[in-house]
C-alpha cells in the first residue's frame, strides 16, 4: 500500500463514519420529541375528557363549573396551547398554567405569528353553563425550535471536532514514518554511519528506506576505507620517520663523529705551531658539536626512543621538559596523567605523543598563554554505558595580554584530527582569550580487559 492510498482510505473511513452518525443521531434525538408530542396530545385529550365527564355528572350547574375549573387548575402546562374557562357572563374562572417558554433570539427575529382561538361550550344537562376557550401558543413552539437549533449547532460543532481529530489522527498515523526518516537523516548528518531504517508497510516509504539504507551503508564503507587509509598513511609516515632517523643516526652521525675526531687530531698536531690552523680546527669541532646536538634533537622529534624503552608517561615528561628548557620565558607546562597508560597499544602511544607534540608546537608559535595544562587519562567503562577510552585535554590559560589568539596551522589541526579519527575518536577545539583548548578521546576495545584480567 502506498502512502497516498492509506491517507485516502483513512479520509474515506472518517467521512463515511461522519455521514452515518449524521444520519443516525437525528433519529435518536427525534425519539424524545415524538414522545413529548404523544404525551402532550394524550394529556390534552385526557383533560378535555375529565372536564366533560365531571360536568356531566355534577349535581348542579355551579358544581359543573367548579369541577371543570378545578380540573383546569390542577392540570400542568399544556404543550403549545392554553385552556381558559369563562362563565356565561364572561368572567374568568380558571386557566392552565403557562409553560414558561417566552422565546429567545429566534422568536424576536421571526415575524409575529397570529394566535388562534377556539371555543367550546361546557354543558349541564344540555344547557351551556360556561365556555372553554383554547388558544394556540406559537411562542412555545418557536422556543422549542430554538432549543433544537441550539442543540443541532452543538451537535454539529462536536461532529466537526470529532471529524477534525479523526482526520488529524489518520494523517499523523500515515505520516508517522516521516519522523523516523527525519531522525535517521539527522543522525546520519551528525556522523552516525550505522543508522538504518526498518521496513515500512508503505511501498513508497519502503523504497525511500531502501535507498537511505543503501546510501548509509555506502557512506559507512567509505568512512571505514578512509580511516583505514589514514591509519596506513600514518603508519607509513612513522616508518619513514624511523628510516630517516636511522639514516641520520647511522650515516650522518658517523660522518660527524669522524669530522670531530679529525678536528681534534688537527688541534693536537698544530697546538703551539700553527695557531690559525688550530683555531680553524677548534671552530670545526665546535660547529660539529652543535650540528650533532641539532641532529640529536631532530632524532628525538622523528623517533621518540623513550616510547619503546620507558613508556608513554616518561616520553611525554621528557618532551615537556625539553620545551621547558628551550623556551623557559614563554610559558610553563603542566602534565598530569591518570589510569593505566602502560596498557595502551604502540599505535595509541605514538598518536598521543604526536598530539602533545603538535599542541606544544602550536603554543610556541601562536599562543599568548603563560600556562599549558595537559591532562591524559585512561577511563574505564561506567554504568551510563560509556565505553573505555583514553582522553587528552590541553588547555592554555593565564594570557599575557587580552588579544584575539591566532589560529593554529590548519595543516597541524587537520593532522591531529585525522590521527584521532583514525582510532575512531573525536577531536574538539575551542578558542578563548588566552588561546586554544584541545580535547580528544579515543575508544579502547580490549586493552582495559587485559589489564583487569592480569
Amino acid at each position: 500500500m502506498y502512502l497516498h492510498t492509506r491517507l485516502l482510505l483513512g479520509i474515506l473511513w472518517v467521512t463515511t463514519l461522519a455521514l452515518c452518525a449524521s444520519a443516525v443521531l437525528p433519529f435518536l434525538f427525534s425519539k424524545s420529541d415524538v414522545s413529548r408530542e404523544t404525551d402532550a396530545a394524550l394529556e390534552f385529550a385526557a383533560l378535555l375528557h375529565n372536564i366533560e365527564s365531571d360536568a356531566r355528572t355534577a349535581p348542579s350547574p355551579e358544581a359543573a363549573l367548579g369541577t371543570a375549573a378545578h380540573e383546569i387548575r390542577v392540570a400542568g402546562p399544556l404543550r403549545h396551547v392554553k385552556i381558559v374557562l369563562v362563565s356565561s357572563s364572561g368572567a374568568l374562572l380558571a386557566q392552565t398554567p403557562t409553560s414558561g417558554l417566552d422565546g429567545g433570539w429566534l422568536v424576536r427575529e421571526l415575524p409575529r405569528i397570529r394566535q388562534r382561538e377556539l371555543s367550546y361550550p361546557v354543558t349541564f344537562h344540555g344547557s351551556a353553563v360556561g365556555t372553554l376557550r383554547l388558544y394556540s401558543n406559537p411562542v412555545s413552539e418557536l422556543s422549542e425550535l430554538e432549543e433544537r437549533v441550539r442543540s443541532d449547532i452543538l451537535l454539529m460543532a462536536g461532529a466537526i471536532i470529532v471529524v477534525a481529530l479523526s482526520m488529524y489522527w489518520t494523517v499523523r498515523r500515515g505520516l508517522r514514518p516521516i519522523s523516523r526518516i527525519t531522525d535517521a537523516l539527522t543522525r546520519l548528518a551528525a556522523g552516525d554511519r550505522g543508522v538504518r531504517l526498518p521496513p515500512f508497510r508503505l511501498r513508497d516509504l519502503d523504497m525511500i528506506g531502501d535507498r537511505f539504507n543503501h546510501c548509509a551503508a555506502a557512506l559507512q564503507e567509505a568512512a571505514a576505507q578512509r580511516l583505514e587509509l589514514t591509519r596506513r598513511l600514518m603508519q607509513v609516515q612513522e616508518e619513514e620517520r624511523t628510516r630517516v632517523a636511522r639514516e641520520l643516526h647511522d650515516e650522518l652521525g658517523q660522518i660527524l663523529t669522524a669530522v670531530k675526531v679529525d678536528a681534534a687530531y688537527i688541534m693536537r698536531q698544530t697546538r703551539g705551531k700553527f695557531t690559525k690552523l688550530e683555531d680553524c680546527a677548534r671552530d670545526i669541532e665546535r660547529l660539529t658539536t652543535q650540528l650533532m646536538e641539532l641532529i640529536r634533537g631532530m632524532l628525538a622529534r622523528l623517533r621518540p626512543h623513550g616510547l619503546e624503552s620507558m613508556g608513554l608517561k616518561v616520553a611525554l615528561e621528557e618532551l615537556v621538559d625539553s620545551w621547558r628548557t628551550r623556551v623557559p620565558e614563554r610559558f610553563r607546562c603542566k602534565l598530569t596523567t591518570e589510569g593505566p597508560l602502560e596498557a595502551l597499544s604502540p599505535e595509541l602511544n605514538i598518536t598521543l605523543y604526536r598530539l602533545v607534540q603538535e599542541c606544544l608546537t602550536n603554543a610556541v608559535r601562536h599562543s599568548n598563554a603563560r600556562l599549558i595544562a595537559m591532562h591524559l587519562a585512561v577511563e574505564a567503562a561506567d554504568q551510563s554505558g560509556r565505553v573505555p577510552r583514553v582522553w587528552l585535554r590541553v588547555e592554555e590559560s593565564d594570557s599575557l595580554a587580552v588579544v584575539a589568539p591566532r589560529a593554529p596551522d590548519g595543516t597541524g589541526l587537520m593532522g591531529m584530527r585525522e590521527r584521532v579519527e583514525a582510532h575512531g575518536g573525536e577531536f574538539r577545539i575551542s578558542a578563548h582569550a588566552s588561546g586554544f583548548s584541545f580535547e580528544a578521546w579515543m575508544p579502547l576495545q580490549d586493552i582495559l580487559e587485559e589489564v583487569q584480567h592480569a
